[in-house]
């Protein structure tokens, strides 16, 4: 028989900055603030000891949940960035491939649409390449795709969408990058995609103001 142990529901992500907890709920695709009456519950239930009312207020609230002692993972760790490459633009890139980037781009956004970001993250998970490098050759030139197809595509506000195109064309290349999900207070959440410490997406001072709360 498995033994169970209280641990954040599947699917739920926190971190803190601050005083404030932030929570990504992927099934639900949301952010939500811990409310200021669960502060105390939650600060305890992660100190390791937490009480019984504390854990009977998570529970109900449906912030934590029983789960098989064996399905327990250790708390996810992120590399920091310490540099981009779109501070120092990588090259050119084909019409072709501009072009490729345009449709993949297109797709992701009607796949968001039809079956949520829950089920692409999966197909995100499953669709790793087994050699975890990222080659410099192979980042840089979808990077500068990216880059050049935005004087033909809008480029605010399409982080999600972007990041996923990115991540997949990556992985056909057989480089193994990160889609990470941050957010910042005054609240706001952004996602980049990053490679080992270096983020092919966006510039390193916009990747600053954000902390990693989920990575896939």
């Amino acid at each position: 028989m498995s033994i169970m142990s209280p641990s954040l529901r599947p699917g739920l992500h926190d971190c803190r900055i601050g005083g404030d907890h932030i929570f990504f709920d992927l099934p639900a695709d949301r952010y939500f603030l811990l409310p200021p009456h669960f502060h105390l519950a939650f600060e305890s239930y992660l100190s390791g000891a937490p009480s019984d009312h504390a854990l009977s207020q998570l529970l109900t609230a449906g912030l934590i949940g029983p789960v098989p002692a064996e399905d327990l993972s250790a708390p996810p760790t992120f590399t920091l960035p310490t540099a981009s490459v779109v501070d120092f633009p990588p090259g050119t890139a084909s019409a072709a491939h501009i072009l490729r980037v345009i449709w993949m781009q297109r797709r992701v956004r009607a796949e968001l649409r039809r079956v949520g970001i829950l089920d692409i993250v999966a197909q995100l998970e499953r669709g790793r390449p087994r050699n975890t490098r990222c080659y410099d050759r192979v980042s840089q030139n979808v990077a500068a795709a990216f880059l050049l197809s935005r004087r033909l595509v809008p480029a605010a506000d399409q982080c999600l969408v972007r990041g996923i195109a990115m991540k997949r064309l990556l992985a056909q290349g057989g480089c193994d990058a990160r889609l990470v999900f941050g957010v910042t207070m005054p609240f706001s959440a952004h996602c980049w995609v990053q490679a080992d410490d270096v983020v092919l997406s966006d510039t390193l001072d916009i990747i600053r103001r954000y902390q990693p709360i989920f990575a896939v």
